[in-house]
């Protein structure tokens, strides 16, 4: 079966907030971060997952999959994971609590080279391990892995598309064979909101894969 995936845009390429003049106050509440909004949006047009890719430009990825798996309810967020960022051991405790409190909604997005491979297989024999995570943390499963490229998985930048061409470029590569697609999106939530609405239906319209180059 086909999944849609959002994967967030680059921080660095947010539109600034909009500035009032000196002579006016704004009684309004802040606006939601703009990831959170994204995220959301996912949730109710029921997206399979929300990615948070690692942007040298923006935040933690681990940190901000933190603050949306608690502003969702259905999606899993996937985090961009780097080798470098932590030991393997700490980066499955700090997952296995991100499971804990997310009923099991949390995954890695990884770089699909050895490294990143070897670093996810250290973090799995540890979370097994009966002296490896406390008791309390080991009741979920190991995160989900998404690797970057992997056999199967289209990525799509579709910031600023039409449903209707975001649509054919889907067809196309499910007649390829892909079923996974991964759509890097731009900053306004209703191009989320037209996905679910305007391109879901027509993955629902399931075909025989080819296969996937």
């Amino acid at each position: 079966m086909s999944r849609v995936h959002i994967v967030l845009p680059s921080a660095a390429a947010a539109p600034p907030p909009a500035v009032l003049p000196d002579r006016l106050t704004d009684l309004r509440p802040s606006a939601s971060d703009p990831f959170l909004a994204l995220a959301k949006a996912a949730d109710l047009a029921g997206l399979a997952s929300v990615v948070v890719p690692y942007d040298r430009q923006g935040p933690e990825p681990l940190v901000t999959a933190a603050a949306l798996l608690r502003a969702t309810r259905h999606v899993t967020v996937f985090a961009g994971v780097q080798p470098w960022i932590a030991t393997p051991q700490y980066a499955a405790k700090v997952s296995a609590s991100l499971q804990r409190f997310s009923g099991g909604r949390f995954g890695w997005y990884l770089d699909g080279d050895a490294e990143s491979a070897a670093f996810a297989q250290t973090a799995r024999d540890f979370w097994r391990r009966p002296d490896g995570l406390p008791a309390v943390l080991s009741e979920h499963a190991f995160p989900a892995v998404v690797l970057a490229g992997a056999s199967g998985t289209a990525h799509l930048d579709v910031a600023g598309l039409e449903p209707d061409a975001v649509a054919a470029a889907i067809d196309e590569r499910r007649d390829a064979g892909f079923a996974e697609f991964f759509l890097t999106v731009g900053h306004d939530p209703g191009e989320i909101y037209r996905i679910g609405e305007y391109v879901l239906p027509v993955l629902s319209q399931e075909r025989a894969p080819s296969h996937a180059g």
